[in-house]
């Protein structure tokens, strides 16, 4: 809502206040936490603490979490008749393109814009043309598929504190999240909970009168289903001690590796069913309490949830040859943050000081640098030496390794917006595309490529350019890349941001099957943004990857050793 505020305003060519309304709408994404409860533990004042929200916002949402509405937007809405936040979801509309197609063609929502592309009166504006025209068709396709699946780090705080509501029922003994959720897949098309308590009825009771209930799809003694006012669905299942196992196995698929699970099952004489398994013939129960002894019964070492995919686990837990998958714990820093130099919301030291409290020994700043950026407030040769110096003063003081990185654009003609000079000051260079996405296979790959073997580059961000729900990946070589990243020690950045999760997990795999190596970050433009490390490590998993493939496992030392190697 505060985006689509500050949309408004823009279209109404308000000054100051767009931006206003847009930082504040940055600093409440960025919540490690429902913003309802944040305000409910420490009220407008626990608002006006956080960057960029003032007494005016701080009271605007306020009303909203009191009311569910909020009268100031409404009134704006209908002073302009648009459905902004429909159209502002759309990729590649912002409010200057909207104002213009409702100045041109009255465009006032999505289907009023879908019909005027496929009648092809969108081309026709000057400035728009055909590429545009069919960028916003694709636009509102991606945007139309994306409703029907929610982002894996946006919708984890609320299923976990679901999870926690359920566990402190006295009457519950245990309850796990199954499905693509706890396989980690970036996204999810709903949730399924499985729980063992003595008193089913009392659970289905508790959970259909959740306050985030807007329908109860269906209510049994033991099963139930509802839909949360955000459109997601959650399924609740009460089972017995004995076929909670099998059930978690079941129910957390993926479906192509349960098929392969129960064709083995039979080959042996044996059903496997979410109930358990069982003999054929006598129907004798078997295994079923724990995960473990059912992948034992049928020969196989325990293969982790982020692997059930049926792209080669099975087979390698029948040879002992799965991997040992980073944790975590693993991890010992952050390789890509961006602080108040340039688009993120805190300075270097609250960043280094998060950092610190997460157990991390170092942290590179990797503030955007070069020219081509300016949305970013990029920083250019003169500002990269003044961080440089503020970076030193505080490695004198801080527990904590603080590297001098940066994120430089790869510009269209495979350069980087910044001089080799400039480079020589960095301890962490990395390097990504920003613009241009619509270059063709071959150009896109020349470009990154040319790149990373002409320049001293240290790991390449985001390395597919996809936003998830928003944009999809550039065209890109990606064999290609792979050989030239393994060829020139370039790492391979696993973008752990809820939005990117990029390199996806298929990917991943395909990369440390060609001999690449990786780093692990958050992309963080907030302190709180550092706890997406473990959508990253997430990511890593499902791509096979054990910690000596992950450059930020290992202490700094042999870290600046590996780094000084690019130099």
């Amino acid at each position: 809502m505060l985006f689509a505020i500050a949309g408004l305003l823009e279209m109404q060519e308000v000054p100051f206040k767009p931006k206003a309304y847009e930082k504040a709408a940055r600093t409440m994404e960025s919540l490690p936490q429902e913003a309802s409860a944040l305000y409910s533990k420490g009220g407008k004042k626990a608002l006006l603490e956080l960057p960029g929200i003032g007494e005016n916002i701080a009271k605007k949402i306020e009303e909203l979490l009191q009311t569910g509405k909020l009268k100031y937007y409404e009134d704006l809405k209908k002073g302009s008749g648009i459905d902004i936040e429909g159209l502002m979801a759309v990729p590649g509309l912002g409010p200057k393109r909207i104002r213009l197609l409702h100045d041109r063609l009255g465009i006032k929502n999505v289907d009023d814009l879908r019909n005027a592309a496929l009648s092809h009166k969108v081309k026709e504006i000057p400035g728009l043309g055909d590429a545009v025209e069919k960028n916003i068709l694709r636009g509102i396709e991606l945007v139309k598929g994306g409703e029907k699946r929610f982002i894996l780090g946006y919708i984890e705080p609320l299923a976990q504190e679901i999870k926690g509501r359920i566990a402190s029922l006295k009457s519950v003994k245990k309850v796990e999240i199954a499905g693509s959720f706890r396989r980690r897949k970036e996204t999810v098309g709903d949730l399924d909970f499985l729980i063992i308590s003595d008193k089913p009825e009392e659970v289905m009771d508790f959970v259909v009168s959740m306050p985030e209930v807007e329908d109860v799809v269906a209510k049994g003694k033991t099963k139930s289903a509802v839909r949360l006012k955000d459109g997601l669905q959650i399924d609740f299942r009460v089972l017995a001690d004995d076929e909670f196992g099998s059930a978690l196995q079941y129910f957390s698929g993926s479906k192509e590796h349960n098929i392969v699970l129960r064709r083995m099952a039979n080959s042996k004489g044996l059903t496997l069913s979410e109930y358990g398994l069982f003999t054929i013939k006598g129907k004798r129960w078997v295994a079923g309490k724990s995960e473990k002894e059912i992948y034992s019964k049928l020969g196989l070492d325990y293969i982790e949830p982020e692997l059930r995919e049926d792209s080669g686990e099975i087979e390698a837990a029948q040879k002992g040859g799965l991997p040992d998958l980073v944790d975590l714990a693993d991890i010992k820093g952050d390789l890509q943050t961006q602080t108040s130099w340039s688009d993120g919301n805190h300075t270097i030291e609250e960043m280094a000081q998060t950092a610190i409290g997460l157990g991390y020994g170092f942290i590179a700043i990797t503030d955007h640098g070069g020219g081509a950026l300016p949305i970013a407030r990029a920083l250019d040769e003169k500002r990269l030496l003044e961080q440089g110096k503020e970076i030193d003063r505080l490695n004198d003081r801080l527990d904590i390794r603080i590297l001098k990185g940066t994120e430089v654009d790869i510009t269209k003609d495979g350069k980087l917006a910044l001089s080799r000079k400039a480079l020589e000051n960095i301890d962490f260079v990395l390097a990504a595309v920003h613009s241009g996405f619509k270059s063709s296979e071959a150009e896109m790959t020349k470009r990154i490529t040319d790149a990373i073997e002409s320049y001293p580059i240290h790991a390449l961000a985001h390395p597919t350019g996809r936003l998830i729900n928003k944009r999809e990946p550039y065209a890109v070589d990606l064999e290609k890349l792979f050989e030239a990243c393994k060829e020139t020690g370039t790492f391979l950045e696993v973008d752990g941001h809820p939005e990117r999760m990029d390199l996806k997990d298929v990917h991943i795999k395909a990369a440390k099957e060609h001999g690449c190596r990786f780093t692990l970050s958050t992309d963080a433009h907030d302190r709180s943004h550092l706890a997406y490390m473990k959508y990253g490590v997430a990511m890593a998993r499902r791509g096979w990857l054990e910690a000596k493939d992950i450059l930020n496992t290992y202490p700094i030392d042999r870290i600046e050793k590996e780094l000084a190697k690019r130099r």
